[in-house]
């Protein structure tokens, strides 16, 4: 009897391998070896060994290894796959228009202003389109339609922590050379708007359930500046997974090298590297030579960008380099670690990658969750062929603004545009609408009546949200009479709220509980309690949410929100709860 050792690709290899190519194919061979190789790249197979009982001889035995040997020396060559995706990254044109401006310097509104001449038919346009506005037409088919300008306002994050009371618009407004426009708020950085500004023209606060179009009449501006401006502690979640390439691995940790410059003796930055690894380089720290003499400027680590494991008999070949894989998830989670280790308020992570996550063991909706019970803001750069969607959501559902580039050249100029913008923007406040909607922020500058420009922007505040854990259970409750499973007329906006959430995540079930007091017999209440939780559904269902999305129990009297011992608190039993399930 001999061991044969049979190689198979188990799914956790497959993620792995995932890392450079993510419509990889397997490719099956009939002496049970499996690679992963497509047109755009190749790596490493993670083998998980198997031992069977057979009567193959040790001559079919070294013959299968030898042939093995073989079959990797003759796909060694085929590594140009990675260097086939680092050359496509490198050969992908940005769209047409695509021009980026990156924050440079800083120059006042009147020297930009006296230096470019009057367009008359410019303020026609722009006076035609905030005429519009104030009578009520949507900013979304106008906003498209001002005259190109020389200056340009953009969200670069939306603070709304302290909803209902306030909203926190950060916003960089440059001109067309990057130069942040100062002077805006006024002589002293700071202006209270009461009804019509000149500058600050138009501001509208809309929620999509509801179609309430909101404009905010009162709102302050404040020009924040260097000077000004409260330290800041800064994590940066860099990808190095193979397809970045040595030369574009060293571009980006040069890039960081010299944003570390930009920072001041108050300023803390972390670094981190992640492959399917997470490689904490730096950790949480303000002292300049410290952070300066920890990074690594080493690209790859100077091998192959290719990882490869081979084994026979547990002995191994161990991966060299950083690693392969690409666990964005991961090393976010790595960068909130550090960011929570200081008391700072001002918490910025930046996430650069240049593919889609495949190797994490935590979510994307995790990631969201916990960098917002954190207060950290999530600053993302998509580079290359990447997968926008998630990166873009991870910004913009944690205050940040997602970065799209096509070059290595950008590579320090993102990263201090982000840096720069921390130290100069401007912060616009106000009292919003109070809604459970997702939030569109709509808002239109114009220095000069020839020149404007349009900056927008989404908060949620939905009471459901995709990223919250699966069994959060939402204390918004639908309070019932006495042994009724009718739905009271005040419930109207709570069921309107839950059907809007529900329509807002798409991927989200929900199970409804039903409640009762404790009047009343154990089984009556039980069945009660059951005819609730279906009167909810049968409404959610009638506003067109899928039955299959929601899961219906009742709990009876046997989970009580509150003791049983008045007519008051046994209202507040008699209920309907609503928990995520089945994300």
């Amino acid at each position: 009897m001999h061991r044969v050792y049979v190689w198979m690709v188990k799914h956790e290899a497959q993620k792995q391998v995932h890392a450079l190519c993510p419509r990889s194919r397997l490719i099956r061979y009939s002496w049970d070896y499996s690679v992963l190789c497509d047109q755009v790249q190749f790596t490493k197979c993670v083998a998980r060994k198997y031992t069977e009982t057979s009567h193959i001889s040790n001559r079919y035995i070294a013959h299968m290894h030898t042939r093995i040997i073989l079959i990797l020396l003759f796909l060694l060559p085929l590594a140009g796959c990675p260097q086939m995706l680092i050359k496509q990254i490198e050969d992908l044109k940005p769209p047409i228009g695509y021009t980026p401006i990156y924050q440079t310097s800083e120059k006042s509104v009147d020297s930009i202003l006296k230096s470019l001449p009057f367009s008359t038919q410019n303020a026609q346009a722009i006076d035609s389109i905030l005429r519009s506005l104030e009578n009520r037409a949507t900013l979304q088919d106008s906003v498209y339609t001002l005259p190109n300008s020389v200056i340009t306002s953009s969200i670069i994050g939306i603070h709304e922590a302290s909803y209902p009371d306030s909203i926190h618009v950060k916003l960089s407004i440059k001109d067309e050379k990057g130069f942040f426009v100062k002077g805006l708020a006024g002589p002293s950085g700071r202006k209270i708007v009461n009804g019509k500004d000149s500058i600050w023209r138009f501001l509208m606060d809309s929620c999509g359930a509801n179609s309430r179009q909101s404009p905010i009449r009162t709102f302050m501006i404040r020009e924040i500046n260097e000077d000004a401006r409260k330290p800041l502690a800064i994590s940066m979640v860099l990808d190095h997974s193979p397809s970045m390439g040595e030369m574009r691995a060293r571009k980006l940790q040069e890039a960081v090298r010299t944003t570390m410059d930009m920072l001041t003796d108050d300023d803390a930055i972390s670094v981190i590297k992640f492959t399917a690894i997470i490689h904490r380089e730096i950790p949480l720290t303000s002292d300049y030579q410290s952070y300066t003499s920890q990074l690594k400027i080493d690209g790859l680590r100077g091998e192959s960008a290719i990882p490869i494991r081979v084994t026979f008999n547990a002995d191994s070949i161990v991966e060299q380099g950083y690693g392969g894989g690409t666990a964005i998830y991961d090393g976010a989670l790595a960068g909130i670690e550090e960011l929570k280790k200081t008391s700072n308020p001002r918490k910025v992570m930046i996430v650069f990658s240049d593919g889609g996550d495949n190797s994490s063991d935590a979510t994307l909706d995790s990631v969201i969750r916990i960098a917002r019970a954190a207060q950290v803001n999530i600053h993302t750069i998509a580079y290359g062929i990447t997968e926008e969607e998630p990166l873009r959501a991870l910004a913009e559902l944690t205050g940040g603004k997602m970065y799209r580039i096509y070059s290595s050249k950008e590579f320090p100029f993102v990263l201090a545009d982000i840096v720069k913008s921390m130290k100069n923007h401007y912060l616009l406040s106000y009292a919003p609408p109070i809604s459970a909607d997702i939030h569109h922020v709509h808002g239109i500058i114009s220095p000069r009546s020839d020149i404007a420009s349009a900056f927008r922007g989404t908060y949620d505040k939905t009471i459901l949200h995709s990223w919250d854990a699966e069994g959060t259970v939402h204390m918004v409750q639908i309070e019932f009479e006495k042994g009724s499973s009718a739905i009271p007329e005040s419930a109207k906006n709570i069921l309107h709220d839950v059907y809007y959430a529900l329509q807002s995540s798409p991927l989200l079930s929900l199970e409804i509980r039903g409640h009762t007091d404790d009047i009343g017999k154990e089984e009556d209440n039980a069945q009660l309690s059951l005819s609730r939780a279906q009167s909810v559904a049968g409404a959610l269902i009638a506003k067109g949410i899928k039955q299959s999305r929601l899961i219906i129990t009742g709990k009876g009297e046997s989970m009580p929100l509150v003791p049983n011992d008045s007519e008051e608190s046994r209202k507040k039993n008699r209920r309907t709860e609503f928990i995520i399930r089945n994300k």
